[in-house]
């Protein structure tokens, strides 16, 4: 079952009114380098947590920056705005979806600010853990530099739960450029679940850590070995292990290898085992994969999408995922055959917009099977 069924987005990074229509449960973005795949997932991110101030800073931290430039975390955030227009209407962006979501509509505008602001208010939060020696900064005041954006939120349900009854939810965000600025606890709408899985998410421990704590948390721990053992069946177990009081390492169980460390296994486990561990996290939401071939040969690329698929419709997952890999669609193609919503969806410049070519799957099996023809371009 689809959540979404139509997604716009307007003044997003960089793109301008894209609306991506008739998605399924399983959906792949394909494109040339810089027609906007990514930019789709992150919008959707955002757009199932708006009030998220570490959903924001994710978004716009995720992607590599160049070497040799320079650039802060509020740079980063205000790139998720669209730049290069008219410079009264570049603050301002606006992402609507219709279907099965609480939330119809997010928008939000943003402005920069400097200000003077006292250092107590800035590191209370690491107080405790500094001890006496931070106390005499407490009274020096300190100019800082931040952005506010100002999010909009509507939906059908939204004004009936914890807004009282608001029709239109309106909520500032604050971001600082301080070493010691924490970001606050905010107002949280209710949604569904979502999780955006980036090209080096499998390399990042504290997520996968994160992640598997959820897992055993939710009871879902023989769930999620079940799905690593499609990818490999010699797999037994997975656990904490503490070689020291404050490092805890994810240990595997192998029947051919022994117990070792996650990080000691290849690129392959290590992307597979972040997917699997990410599905039940998201069970009746959104999974969203950046590049999704990322660290899988070629030879795996179907088994590896045949239990993806699967775990997604048995956990009523909706999946969207971009590629740059005609292995990898054609995988995702046979792999959903008996999948009544699988889309491609072709994203493409036209003047001065991102329009997406859709394509269902009855039409991705005649392109490829029997006319052997490109989608990607």
């Amino acid at each position: 079952m689809e959540h979404i069924n139509e997604f716009r987005i307007n003044k997003f990074r960089g793109l301008r009114d894209l609306k991506i229509e008739g998605l399924g449960q399983v959906n792949l973005f394909v494109g040339n380098n810089n027609s906007g795949k990514t930019s789709v997932l992150e919008a959707l991110s955002l757009f199932c947590n708006p009030l998220n101030l570490s959903r924001w800073s994710d978004a716009g931290s995720q992607r590599e920056v160049p070497a040799g430039i320079r650039s802060s975390g509020l740079d980063r955030i205000t790139w998720l705005f669209a730049q290069g227009v008219d410079p009264k209407e570049k603050s301002h962006l606006a992402i609507s979806a219709s279907g099965n979501t609480l939330i119809k509509e997010v928008s939000a505008t943003y402005e920069k600010f400097n200000e003077i602001v006292s250092i107590p208010m800035l590191i209370r939060s690491m107080r405790d853990g500094w001890g006496s020696s931070a106390v005499g900064r407490d009274e020096e005041p300190e100019e800082v530099e931040g952005i506010r954006i100002l999010v909009t939120i509507s939906g059908e349900n939204v004004q009936s739960t914890v807004f009282e009854n608001a029709p239109v939810v309106n909520e500032t965000l604050t971001f600082i450029d301080h070493p010691f600025w924490r970001e606050p606890k905010q107002k949280q709408v209710p949604t569904l679940p979502v999780l955006m899985v980036n090209p080096f998410s499998h390399r990042t421990s504290n997520l996968t850590s994160s992640l598997w704590s959820e897992v055993v948390e939710a009871d879902l721990k023989d769930e999620t070995i079940q799905l690593l053992q499609y990818f490999d069946p010699a797999i037994l177990d997975v656990d904490f292990i503490a070689p020291t009081e404050r490092r805890q390492l994810i240990s595997v169980k192998h029947a051919k290898l022994g117990r070792a460390p996650l990080h000691t296994f290849g690129d392959g486990l290590r992307r597979v085992f972040t997917l699997a561990t990410a599905i039940p996290r998201v069970r009746n939401g959104f999974l969203l994969i950046d590049e999704l071939e990322t660290s899988i040969h070629v030879e795996a690329l179907e088994r590896t999408f045949g239990w993806l698929v699967k775990a997604c419709i048995d956990n009523n997952v909706q999946l969207l995922a971009t590629t740059h890999s005609l292995e990898a669609l054609d995988a995702t193609k046979d792999v959903s055959r008996n999948v009544d919503n699988f889309v491609v969806y072709r994203l493409q410049q036209e003047e001065s917009k991102t329009i997406a070519k859709r394509f269902d799957k009855a039409k991705v099996l005649q392109l490829r099977e029997e006319l052997g023809q490109e989608l990607r371009y």
